[in-house]
């Protein structure tokens, strides 16, 4: 078997999108702080899995930039001249709090890009996995609108990529810790892509990701939201990993597997509250390796989407890569601390969604 592919770009770390506080820019009661999702965080996360030596079990692949004709799959040529316009300006909202620099078009065309050749790859059997290291991140990227950082939507971009390279289903998980609002819009009334999302119920953007939202048209039944409630942890994501994702990938049947691999779950991310540690992210990327061998030739990518803890980001990241790799989790100095928590366990108002949603949601309910 090929081994896996990594793809990242040293220009990704160069997209910055300015000082402010989380996503707020500098303004009124706004004092400059260094930004969120900058470079030294994904530079540490890949420089872990470098020093790891676990960098050396993928083919390391530098991607080219996305082409108009990529963006276009999914996003509006007035949403790609604003991206382009306003980078050219050196700085501004691109947006809604997706805040750019000079290098920053350059970057989402480099991170959309490596996404679309991942997939391609992927299908024609290059490689027999691929983990996509890119910023800026893009599953909240809609497609006329750039929105919470993401600039473009890279998944929802090597998707429709796939399908024009051949592929004719594709299932896209995502299980960044905020409802991709922007993959869910790209596909909601489409047949061809099963959405599923597992993400803190109630976080951002707010009144999206309810289990409501099966899809419309055509597309209903082909989006699976799964919100979990604050302070979940690795029982209650592995049981919706268990007894919805893997039903639910089983029953549609896909030809590629798609993951929004936000790290951002974690016990440590400022950015949510929700209590997954490295050893969460391992065996959800194992098992979704494995239920992609079951369903599709094993082809399988996996692309960095949101992840705010300095220090806890590169620990995710490191067990996200060893699973694709195929090596067992890796040391994690940071366990002790949240590894005992009560809410680690899967409690009962923790797992009910996942009950409703075998019950209720078109895809999974039985006649």
């Amino acid at each position: 078997m090929p081994e896996p592919a990594w793809y990242s770009h040293e220009l990704c770390h160069w997209h910055d999108p300015g000082a402010g506080s989380g996503y707020v820019p500098v303004g009124p009661g706004v004092e400059p702080l260094r930004q969120f999702a900058v470079d030294p965080d994904l530079r540490r996360a890949e420089g872990l899995v470098r020093a790891s030596g676990v960098i050396d079990l993928f083919t390391q692949v530098t991607p080219t930039p996305a082409t108009d004709e990529d963006l276009l799959l999914v996003h509006s040529r007035a949403h790609i001249d604003r991206v382009e316009a306003t980078s050219a300006l050196g700085a501004g909202d691109a947006g809604v709090y997706a805040h750019v620099n000079h290098h920053s078009a350059r970057a989402a065309r480099l991170a959309a890009g490596a996404c679309v050749q991942a997939a391609e790859a992927v299908l024609a059997d290059r490689f027999a996995r691929a983990y996509c290291l890119v910023r800026p991140p893009g599953h909240h990227a809609e497609p006329d609108r750039a929105m919470a950082l993401c600039l473009y939507n890279n998944v929802a971009i090597a998707a429709r990529a796939a399908q024009r390279a051949g592929a004719e289903r594709i299932l896209v998980l995502d299980w960044d810790v905020h409802h991709g609002n922007g993959i869910q819009r790209a596909f909601y009334d489409a047949p061809d892509v099963l959405y599923v999302s597992i993400h803190q119920d109630g976080l951002f953007p707010p009144a999206s990701g309810s289990v409501r939202e099966t899809g419309t048209g055509a597309g209903l039944g082909t989006t699976l939201n799964i919100p979990l409630p604050s302070g979940s942890g690795h029982e209650a994501y592995l049981a919706a990993v268990h007894q919805v994702v893997d039903p639910a990938a089983r029953a549609y049947k896909p030809d590629l597997i798609l993951v929004a691999a936000g790290v951002d779950a974690g016990g440590h991310d400022p950015m949510g509250r929700m209590m997954c540690t490295s050893r969460t992210l391992h065996a959800m990327t194992t098992h979704l390796c494995a239920l992609a061998e079951d369903l599709t030739g094993g082809r399988i990518v996996f692309a960095h989407e949101g992840g705010y803890s300095a220090w806890y980001q590169p620990t995710l990241v490191l067990a996200t890569a060893a699973a694709i790799a195929g090596l067992p989790a890796p040391e994690d100095p940071f366990l002790h601390s949240l590894e005992h928590l009560p809410g680690q366990r899967a409690l009962p108002h923790q797992t009910r969604v996942l009950d409703h949603l075998r019950t209720h949601h078109p895809l999974l309910a039985t006649p």
